[in-house]
């Protein structure tokens, strides 16, 4: 460069136009036929994607694409309005609150038993290294205070990696729960169980 020359920088309008034509092709990719699901649309759609911006137009193609089996935004609930008061001679008797069992120290939980732990119900929703399980205890006398999950690839079995959460999931009750997952394998082989659980029997 010689001396009195200024660096030369491309203006960042110029820049603009080629961002857009990278979100406008990886929209394009999660549009293509061929895609059976939401979740393969994502899948496929997000390999080798590093942009955020680019990630979040295939997120919204894929949703446009797949609206009834695309995972719903959480909706606030409207709260119910109160009822008026109505002027009575005799004032009404409160109903007693239903008292639950406390649950008892973590010494002396147990492992779930086969039988118990079919009782223990499980849905997940994945994406990327969080996996979103809501559990629902069926038992009607053993409260879940703790649950392994297993994830492993069908072509490469010895990958298989566990992962455990704590939990306070009282009898006939449910709970949403947080893993942090890492899965190097492939899509197709993917699979997941409820490894094992622990729980507290509770004494009425």
């Amino acid at each position: 460069m010689l001396p009195g020359d200024k660096e030369m920088r491309p203006p960042i309008k110029y820049l603009l136009p080629i961002l857009g034509l990278l979100v406008v092709h990886c929209t394009a990719y999660a549009e293509e036929p061929g895609f059976a699901s939401y979740d393969e649309c994502i899948l496929e759609s997000l390999k080798g994607v590093s942009s955020d911006v680019a990630a979040s137009a295939i997120i919204a193609s894929c949703r446009s694409a797949f609206p009834e089996t695309a995972p719903a935004a959480a909706v606030a609930p409207v709260p119910a309005a109160e009822p008026e008061a109505q002027p009575q001679s005799v004032p009404p008797q409160e109903p007693q609150a239903q008292v639950k069992p406390e649950p008892a120290s973590s010494a002396e939980s147990r492992e779930l038993t086969q039988e118990e732990l079919g009782k223990l119900k499980a849905t997940l929703m994945g994406f990327l290294t969080k996996y979103s399980v809501t559990f629902e205890n069926l038992n009607e006398d053993i409260s879940i205070t703790e649950v392994t999950i297993a994830v492993w690839d069908d072509f490469d079995p010895r990958g298989l990696k566990k992962y455990t959460e704590t939990m306070n999931i009282p009898p006939s009750g449910e709970e949403k729960v947080e893993y942090e997952v890492v899965y190097m394998g492939d899509d197709q082989g993917w699979r997941w169980k409820v490894d094992s659980a622990k729980g507290i029997p509770q004494v009425y």
